[in-house]
């Protein structure tokens, strides 16, 4: 028997409802309770990962997304923006991962770091000068996810879900 691994996909407008499924589980799994209220969280589901929204992000020139796969089962996804798709004014010269979830029972079997690694080529690929990111400063796993991988901490910003103001550690990785 083959052994199959896990590998991205494009994502095209026809998964915008796949995408948006995708979107609002794992978000909710990594920031809904008890680590944020309920209500935030549905507020933050209801206003920013809805399939209007998510569809509207699929047709920007400027927006990646890519699913983690293996056989037909979606393990994750990526989003990655340049030019005016960043959610911040950055170097224009930079690429974003604006988002990268991997579902709660494929965590921990380097899906996480496939997408890095697809990031760091892509952005070799655009002749970018760094990629960026925003990660919550309560997230420690993911902090040292991205200081492994060569991320350091330059900034950071507000980050609202629902009622509560968060902070957001701006990270970046000088591409070669």
């Amino acid at each position: 028997m083959i052994s199959k691994k896990t590998h991205l996909t494009k994502i095209s407008l026809t998964d915008s409802q796949k995408l948006t499924e995708i979107s609002r589980q794992t978000f909710y799994d990594a920031f809904g309770p008890p680590v944020n209220s309920e209500e935030n969280i549905q507020n933050y589901l209801n206003e920013k990962l809805t399939l209007d929204q998510i569809t509207k992000e699929l047709q920007h020139s400027n927006s990646f997304f890519y699913f983690a796969m293996m056989d037909d089962v979606i393990k994750g996804y990526l989003k990655l923006n340049i030019g005016d798709a960043q959610t911040e004014s950055m170097h224009a010269n930079s690429l974003e991962i604006e988002r990268i979830y991997v579902v709660n029972k494929y965590q921990g079997k380097k899906i996480g770091q496939l997408m890095v690694d697809a990031s760091i080529r892509i952005a070799k690929d655009k002749n970018v000068d760094y990629i960026w990111l925003g990660v919550w400063d309560q997230n420690p796993k993911a902090i040292k996810f991205y200081q492994r991988n060569g991320f350091k901490t330059f900034d950071n910003h507000k980050f609202i879900l629902g009622t509560e103001i968060q902070t957001d550690i701006i990270m970046k990785l000088e591409i070669q």
